[in-house]
């Protein structure tokens, strides 16, 4: 059985998705029923980062109802997506721009001007004829304690109240989606966080909340980077670029420890995900599996332990004479052996 013939195999259906999202919203109100109850003893050491994994879950969810692979239907897909993104503050016209992550990730000279890596802002060169400041400033900002800390959850919780419809009225050609469902998905985003945030204040649950966001918004940017931000690098001309490299040698495999796999629900088998979206979460594992059985596909895709994700939080740089993700360490030495 080929590819096409597993991809076809594994998409979405009703009584998988109906099944996944009725555990999945059984585990999670059980886990915000726990953090209100618990709210005033120790006990919410635990459960508000449970809250914050149990977030991440949701925001998957809520993407692969972007990408229209939730369920068999794209009307309930965009309704399920509308709701969860209240509890991930996040419009599902986020989205809309998420596509084009699929569409330029690895193509260093894409025609939609998109970074072919979202999180490595800057290559070697352009570094190195960075005045004084803006060096300092860059390198404030891409420290990991901040863009892995700070900067999620200023995205989500600020930018993202407006970021897509500004970019929609700056780059009107960059979306197929007119402006009024753009206006329409911020607007009732926007609206629900409001009421949600009304019944968090009222059971006292504010700070708890803010907590597991920052902790969900941190560990999904992590879980972001190193699933493109590795070496052996995939970085590639307009030319060279296909969907199945991009997914083959330009996304990882993270190894997550099984009892953190419920949190993930298949994100981590990312080279599957780039290679065709349309995949579910819950069923990206299974997909895995079956191939490496009766193929060779999977062989030379990069496997990330826990262990080298930590260590990738520090490469910040593309030094395109070598192909590979730096730190600035490394960009540091090799500017002053140049030198």
């Amino acid at each position: 059985m080929g590819l096409l013939s597993l991809f076809n195999k594994y998409k979405s259906s009703y009584y998988d998705s109906f099944k996944d999202l009725t555990i999945h919203s059984v585990i999670h109100t059980s886990s915000l029923y726990a953090l209100w109850y618990c709210k005033d003893s120790c006990a919410s050491l635990l459960t508000i980062p449970i809250v914050g994994l149990m977030n991440i879950r949701t925001f998957i969810i809520f993407h692969d109802c972007g990408h229209n692979s939730y369920t068999p239907s794209k009307q309930l897909n965009y309704i399920i997506g509308l709701i969860l993104g209240i509890f991930v503050v996040t419009p599902f016209c986020w989205l809309y721009k998420h596509n084009h992550h699929h569409l330029t990730s690895g193509n260093i000279e894409n025609d939609l001007n998109h970074y072919q890596n979202e999180t490595i802002f800057h290559t070697l060169t352009e570094y190195k004829h960075m005045k004084g400041i803006q060096k300092k400033l860059y390198r404030i900002v891409r420290h990991p304690s901040v863009f892995f800390m700070i900067n999620p959850f200023m995205f989500f919780i600020i930018l993202e109240r407006f970021n897509i419809l500004l970019y929609k009225i700056i780059s009107n050609h960059s979306y197929k989606q007119s402006f009024k469902l753009i206006l329409f998905d911020t607007i009732f985003n926007n609206i629900g966080i409001v009421i949600l945030l009304n019944y968090v204040i009222y059971y006292g649950l504010l700070y708890h909340c803010l907590i597991s966001l920052i902790i969900s918004f941190s560990l999904g940017f992590v879980l972001f980077h190193n699933q493109h931000t590795f070496n052996p690098s995939y970085v590639v001309t307009n030319e060279k670029w296909n969907k199945k490299d991009s997914g083959l040698k330009g996304s990882s495999f993270i190894q997550i420890p099984k009892y953190l796999k419920y949190f993930t629900s298949g994100i981590e088998y990312h080279h599957i995900h780039h290679m065709n979206s349309s995949i579910p979460g819950y069923n990206l594992q299974l997909l895995h599996e079956e191939v490496i059985q009766k193929s060779n596909e999977f062989n030379n895709i990069t496997k990330l332990s826990i262990n080298d994700c930590y260590h990738n939080l520090w490469l910040t740089l593309y030094d395109e004479s070598n192909d590979k993700y730096i730190s600035f360490n490394e960009a540091d030495l090799k500017i002053k052996k140049e030198s």
